[in-house]
């Protein structure tokens, strides 16, 4: 029979065979882990999660307010367009917000004296009459801005489409907003104190390069196959921007398409300045179009304007049942020479839970509304269960790895 002491020792041995057969799977690992991280090609960025964000909610409810969370939404239309006018109010009616109006403006009836500046110079490109009208009608939505010393100010277009949810796709923007600017303090508005302006509809940006970006899970975003024919991009990189269900807040350094946007009031001063009073050579720059979305994008990516976006877009384009020739007031989508006889069906182009396609639905008060997009896995949505998402900051690194905190 063993004594004592030989079991002891017989249990030691065994403990340190254990000990040391565990220091060499543990060292194993990490050699592997080591050598994958040497080893990753540096073409293949990561994003990496930066920081755990503070839990600042309070400012939320701002922005299911009538005028989600800015002063006033102001719409830009033209008086002749009056079954444009009808769309966007019963839309926001039925979505729960108030709209003003600013007049839209025909270039044919302009002034020439009136048209943009530097429009005359050697070598710019031409701007067609709706195009130099459009510039106009921007141009008195943010003069209406300054005039009426408005602290923020949402400016949209009356060919735009938003999701039945907008309201919760905001909340989540303005966690995002709040996220990626340097003074996240308290502002009087839900959105922050350090932008100038939020490019909520669009058809294309680019993030600032190196920049940390904000990015959560959003079954409202639509899938990258679905989305329109964005003119700008990658956002990120085409990693990040192809990842489905996933939205990205940024600050962009170039955008085109001016659906929607908001204005702070320092902005809107900032904008008369340069895109009539005093414009400069940066802004203008010779040989360059100036079409006022193309302007605002340049002015984002020269630094003039703090601008803030998300990927995809918050706001479409909705375009009504009927002949093509009704859709856009700046260019003209068919030959005149030519017989109307052209009947398509209501489309909305880059929203995923249409309010336009959606209106019989709303109507009626349903809560369940569908996808005006095909194929994907929820065709349906049960408006009682949206409750908005919180996603956190992100850094794109080359070798890096996805490091998620709790």
């Amino acid at each position: 029979m063993p004594s004592v002491t030989s079991f002891i020792s017989l249990s030691r041995y065994q403990w340190r065979n254990q000990h040391a057969v565990s220091l060499t799977i543990l060292s194993a690992v990490c050699l592997c882990i080591l050598y994958t991280l040497l080893h990753i090609q540096p073409d293949t960025p990561r994003w990496i999660k930066t920081q755990r964000l503070p839990d600042r909610r309070s400012f939320l409810g701002m922005v299911k307010n009538e005028t989600l969370g800015f002063q006033k939404i102001l719409c830009i239309n033209l008086p002749s367009r009056t079954d444009k006018r009808d769309a966007i109010m019963l839309g926001s009616s039925l979505t729960q917000f108030h709209i003003d109006w600013v007049e839209g403006v025909s270039g044919d009836a302009m002034d020439p004296k009136a048209y943009p500046p530097r429009l005359g110079d050697l070598g710019r490109p031409r701007m067609l009459p709706g195009e130099i009208g459009s510039w106009r009608a921007h141009m008195n939505a943010i003069q209406k801005v300054v005039s009426e010393q408005l602290t923020s100010a949402l400016i949209i277009e009356d060919d735009i489409d938003w999701d039945v949810t907008l309201k919760n796709q905001l909340q989540e923007f303005a966690l995002g907003s709040r996220a990626v600017q340097r003074d996240r303090g308290a502002s009087g508005i839900p959105y922050g104190g350090d932008w100038d302006l939020l490019w909520l509809g669009h058809c294309g940006i680019t993030c600032h390069s190196g920049d940390p970006f904000y990015m959560m899970h959003d079954q409202t975003a639509v899938p990258r196959a679905h989305l329109p024919h964005y003119w700008q991009g990658p956002a990120v990189h085409k990693t990040v921007d192809n990842t489905n269900e996933t939205r990205v807040i940024c600050r962009i350094s170039n955008s085109v398409c001016s659906y929607a946007y908001a204005l702070t009031y320092h902005a809107a001063q900032k904008l008369l300045a340069v895109l009539s009073v005093s414009p400069f050579h940066q802004a203008m720059p010779p040989g360059e179009p100036i079409i006022f979305d193309v302007l605002l994008g340049r002015l984002c990516k020269i630094g003039y304007l703090k601008c803030i976006s998300s990927y995809p877009s918050l706001i479409g384009a909705w375009r009504p049942a009927g002949s093509r020739s009704r859709h856009s007031d700046i260019q003209e989508l068919q030959d005149p020479a030519e017989p109307d006889t052209s009947l398509e069906e209501a489309t909305s182009l880059g929203v995923k839970y249409s309010t336009m396609l959606n209106i019989p639905t709303l109507i009626d008060n349903g809560s369940l509304v569908r996808s005006s997009v095909a194929d994907v896995p929820n065709p349906k949505l049960n408006l009682s269960d949206v409750q908005p998402m919180e996603g956190g900051l992100y850094k794109l690194e080359h070798g890096g790895v996805l490091e998620i905190e709790g």
